[in-house]
């Protein structure tokens, strides 16, 4: 039998290993579709110094296109971290329609951000005052692994492993432009473009697809409120908001979560409200659902 399509997208510095980790994601959700794991910059854009918009205005339209022509029909979309905010940008200004958005661990507010801000308004002052334009996230990876360990050495033990796995398999350097945009949300709290000026949760009442937006309940980068501002805004008939209990932004890319968010994201795509509901019972706790 053939399996539907799923469109993955990863999040910020990662690339399509992300989804290629042992017991992660990728693993969990092939057992239910044919899972298109895809990286971006596309190769032909990897010279340009891409951010968020980029992403959105020139590589998610021919990755698109593409994946729609491999799959011989349009694929749902898994985002996750900010492969879920580009999902849901994309789908509110028409660069996407997909038949059904899952979104893992994707804030579409900010709040107070441990750690990352301050390392990112570090190097892009190191970029100023010295031209180098390219971000080293694996070094930038271990700095913040040494600091996590430092503050909570026992409660963080298994993010801090979890989080040196993908910084030798699934991160990739960026350009400073990257960060630019990030600081840009951190500092506005908004979900916005590049200039700080344009939200683009303001679009998100566009977006009529199903919507399942899935948060760890100890998730410090993408807390609840964080998504469920996401949920409230989309103009979408069925939509869910679903809280992993004891997810944190790093364990739910792998393992028993990961296994959680692909059985919910198949039951979510095939709309099949029984069997989403026997997984809610089992994995999750259901915060908002409009069937």
């Amino acid at each position: 039998m053939k399996k539907p399509p799923l469109l993955l997208l990863h999040g910020i510095c990662n690339n399509a290993n992300l989804f290629a980790v042992p017991s992660g994601l990728g693993m969990h959700l092939s057992e239910y579709f044919t899972i298109y794991p895809v990286s971006y910059p596309i190769e032909a854009h990897r010279n340009h110094p891409w951010d968020f918009d980029f992403h959105l205005q020139h590589d998610l339209p021919v990755i698109w296109q593409q994946i729609c022509r491999e799959a011989g029909e349009k694929p749902c979309v898994l985002g996750y971290s900010m492969g879920g905010m580009l999902s849901m940008a994309a789908q509110a200004t028409g660069v996407i329609d997909a038949p059904a958005i899952i979104t893992a661990g994707s804030p579409f507010t900010f709040g107070m951000i441990p750690l990352y801000p301050p390392l990112m308004r570090t190097w892009v002052r190191i970029s100023a005052l010295t031209g180098y334009r390219t971000v080293p996230i694996r070094l930038l990876g271990r700095i913040i692994c040494a600091m996590m360990a430092a503050t909570a050495p026992g409660r963080a033990a298994v993010d801090i492993n979890l989080f040196r796995n993908l910084i030798k398999t699934a991160c990739v350097n960026v350009p400073v432009e990257t960060f630019l945009q990030a600081l840009t949300w951190a500092k506005t709290r908004k979900f916005s473009d590049r200039t700080g000026e344009n939200d683009y949760l303001q679009k998100f009442p566009a977006i009529t697809a199903p919507v399942c937006l899935i948060y760890g309940s100890n998730d410090r980068i993408a807390p609840a409120h964080t998504v469920e501002a996401g949920y409230k805004a989309v103009g979408s008939k069925n939509k869910a908001l679903i809280g992993i209990q004891g997810g944190t932004h790093m364990n739910m890319t792998v393992g028993d979560n990961a296994r959680k968010i692909a059985a919910i994201t198949d039951a979510w795509c095939k709309r099949d409200e029984e069997s989403l509901e026997a997984d809610l019972r089992q994995h999750a706790t259901l915060a908002c659902l409009q069937p």
